[in-house]
């Protein structure tokens, strides 16, 4: 018989939603949680959902850090998700650019949000059920990745992002 479950999922963009946007993060130092982050995904945990970072990563692309640093800076924000009782089931990252990226980077993807190749590799991966999904991000190119995967989309609140979690899933 074949396992066929599927998993509801939170897709998260990563600046802006989980952590602060400083522009270009390129240093661990710079990494600092948004109010109510931890409780939020917390109770996103708890509801049984996966939280899955999709994240465009153009300083990559730049020449601004390497995949290594990036993947150092992916590490420390596991770690201390995992500090506070949370787990981040995946993160996903472009690293491309059309116009300002260097060498290979620099292409049109589909990975890259509005594109939504990101997403949709997650949910091929980790038998996600879209119905049940949802994607919360800061910026136009998010819902309209989120539309292209048919998931619902809401914009992070700055002033409770808990209670607007808490609505969704309750």
């Amino acid at each position: 018989m074949k396992y066929n479950k599927t998993k509801k999922a939170f897709f998260l963009d990563r600046d802006g939603v989980i952590i602060k946007d400083v522009g270009y993060l390129t240093k661990i130092k710079q990494v600092s949680f948004l109010k109510n982050t931890f409780k939020t995904l917390r109770l996103i945990n708890k509801k049984n959902y996966l939280i899955i970072v999709v994240t465009n990563q153009s300083v990559i692309g730049r020449k601004l850090i390497s995949k290594k640093k990036l993947n150092d800076i992916h590490h420390h924000l596991k770690k201390n998700l995992k500090k506070k009782y949370i787990s981040l089931t995946d993160i996903y990252y472009c690293p491309h650019h059309p116009v300002y990226a260097k060498g290979k980077f620099k292409i049109k993807c589909r990975c890259r949000k509005p594109g939504n190749l990101m997403i949709e590799k997650a949910i091929k991966k980790w038998r996600i059920d879209r119905k049940k999904s949802f994607m919360v991000g800061d910026k136009f190119s998010d819902l309209k990745a989120a539309k292209k995967s048919k998931i619902n989309f809401f914009f992070r609140s700055r002033k409770d992002f808990f209670n607007q979690v808490k609505d969704k899933i309750l």
